[in-house]
């Protein structure tokens, strides 16, 4: 049984028939074309009912949609600098693949952390232009803001840490971040990659009544096929607008300033909105993932946490069962994780045995501690009764 899903693409199952029926249909007429089709309408509008957004544009993937909207930002603003979340991961982009889970002796003060590049190839300027902030930490980050007023284009966040396995933000950490944002003149990004049509109909925004300037979204818009969108406030997402130039009519990008002095912004891919993308969207989000599925989701999904929770205090493993919406995790630490620093004190050894001993009973989670499982519409409470109770016989035997 799956419950890696993905990395959580999979909100709809593996092969759902109306989604096999849709894409075949559309491979029967076309897949890639370079103008928009009626699909991209119809999954523009129904990502502006979910999100509360004024305008979308689609991509392919999360990296791409976070890379989009931080120019988006940068060109909105007429700033250089972002600011993202320690632990927090949102692609493979340059600007971003900083400080996702640093070495303790590199990562700074807890109140100043340092931008730590995730990978060789990293440019200095790059580190320069990305400062970190603790999550879950308001008082920090107002700090920060501070020491930074007037340079910030946009603030990039996780509204749940989903990259150190499953860390909810604190009651009022998402309203204070959007009121800093506002405060500071910096564009809010919501990485809603994970957490998008998932925790909620309206995802993370709705799940937790706080609105961003923009929310980049992927994996289970598309139940399975490659997809990004990003999706936010007209004033923001405005520019980006193709006008032409006035040296060559027709062609090209108009360079000029527009209100707050930021310049076009450009968007492009071949790829972008293509014809069976926007099919795997429209009939995911308007015949699976409905209003109306998320209910039983949130209840199979409380139901494997409960189970995991009573067999780690029947048997007294040092962790705990968490879940948002349908995803959640075991994390196998005493205390409870609020940010990234509390994450590192996770027993890797104990999460090994744990996913190993699963594996082999035929339950598959993520092949990490950093990830979380997820509950799709097709699965059952009898998997879910199924892996509870394979989960207790593993912390059964570990008890002795």
């Amino acid at each position: 049984m799956h419950f890696d899903m993905a990395f959580g693409v999979l909100a709809a199952g593996h092969s759902h028939p109306l989604l096999a029926e849709a894409l075949q249909r559309r491979v029967a007429n076309g897949t890639c074309y370079t103008f928009p089709v009626e699909d991209s309408i119809l999954l523009a509008e129904e990502l502006k009912r979910r999100f509360g957004a004024d305008l979308v544009r689609f991509s392919n993937s999360g990296t791409e949609a976070t890379m989009d909207a931080i120019r988006v930002a940068r060109g909105f603003t007429g700033r250089e600098k972002i600011l993202k979340f320690e632990g927090g991961y949102h692609g493979h982009h340059d600007d971003v693949l900083i400080s996702i889970q640093p070495p303790r002796e590199s990562m700074g003060r807890p109140d100043a952390p340092d931008s730590v590049p995730a990978t060789a190839g990293m440019p200095a300027s790059r580190l320069a232009e990305t400062i970190v902030a603790p999550f879950n930490e308001p008082e920090i980050l107002g700090g920060i803001l501070d020491d930074h007023r007037g340079e910030i284009a946009g603030i990039i966040v996780e509204p749940v840490q989903f990259n150190i396995g499953v860390v909810p933000p604190k009651p009022g950490f998402l309203e204070r971040v959007r009121e800093l944002a506002t405060a500071h003149g910096a564009v809010l990004i919501f990485d809603e990659v994970k957490t998008g049509v998932v925790l909620a109909y309206g995802g993370a925004t709705e799940y937790f009544g706080v609105q961003p300037d923009i929310a980049c979204l992927a994996k289970s818009i598309g139940g399975g096929v490659p997809i990004g969108a990003f999706a936010g406030r007209g004033e923001v997402m405005s520019v980006i607008e193709r006008i032409p130039d006035r040296e060559a009519p027709g062609v090209g990008v108009e360079h000029s300033t527009i209100p707050g002095g930021a310049t076009r912004v450009a968007h492009l891919g071949t790829f972008n909105g293509n014809p069976l993308s926007m099919a795997a969207g429209v009939v995911t989000l308007t015949r699976i993932l409905t209003r109306d599925a998320y209910p039983q989701l949130n209840a199979m999904a409380e139901r494997l946490t409960a189970g995991c929770q009573a067999a780690i205090d029947e048997f007294g493993l040092p962790g705990y069962a968490i879940n948002v919406g349908p995803k959640g995790c075991v994390m196998f630490t005493p205390a409870r994780v609020t940010n990234y620093r509390d994450f590192i004190g996770l027993d890797g050894e104990l999460w090994s045995a744990a996913f190993f001993y699963l594996a082999n009973r035929g339950i598959l989670l993520p092949p990490g501690p950093d990830d979380q499982w997820t509950v799709s519409v097709q699965h059952t409470n009898e998997e879910i009764d199924r892996h509870v109770a394979t989960f207790r016989e593993f912390a059964q035997e570990l008890a002795g």
